[in-house]
């Protein structure tokens, strides 16, 4: 039988009491609970399913909107260091030119992503440092929403 020195804390197993000690854990029970959990934030996070078995997978919550404006023409921009794990990019609907974007490497015309006023795209990002954009018109903006 294996024994798991660290603490299992798992909010979401309602273990009562908590378990704050070492823990004997039969190798059935071993494989089961790898199977349930994830990791995330030094921290086990319980994976839910449905009464079928199917995972129950969902977007983040959003963390925050913000919003970027290009200074002049063709200003090229970068997101926040903002830790994050997906975004959602709108050209605001107010702009009368395209955006471009582009998760990693600089945003150029020929190769990112243009949005038109209106338009939205969503990339899965570790930070929004890695959010890269060209305004092209002085003025206009780009909303992002991400998630952590």
């Amino acid at each position: 039988m294996h024994v798991i020195s660290k603490a299992m804390r798992i909010l979401g197993l309602g273990v009562q009491p908590p378990i704050n000690e070492a823990v004997k854990l039969s190798d059935d029970m071993q494989q089961t609970l790898a199977l349930l959990c994830g990791y995330g934030i030094d921290e086990r996070k319980l994976l839910r399913a449905s009464e079928s078995g199917v995972l129950n997978v969902v977007s983040a919550r959003i963390k925050d909107i913000v919003h970027f404006t290009g200074v002049g023409a063709s200003d090229e921009q970068t997101g926040s260091d903002v830790a994050c794990c997906e975004c959602l990019i709108m050209a605001h609907p107010d702009n009368t030119g395209l955006v471009w974007v582009r998760p990693k490497d600089v945003a150029t015309t020929s190769n990112a992503w243009p949005l038109a006023a209106g338009e939205v795209v969503g990339f899965s990002l570790d930070n929004l440092k890695q959010l890269n954009m060209l305004i092209v018109t002085a003025g206009e903006k780009v909303i992002v929403a991400y998630s952590r």
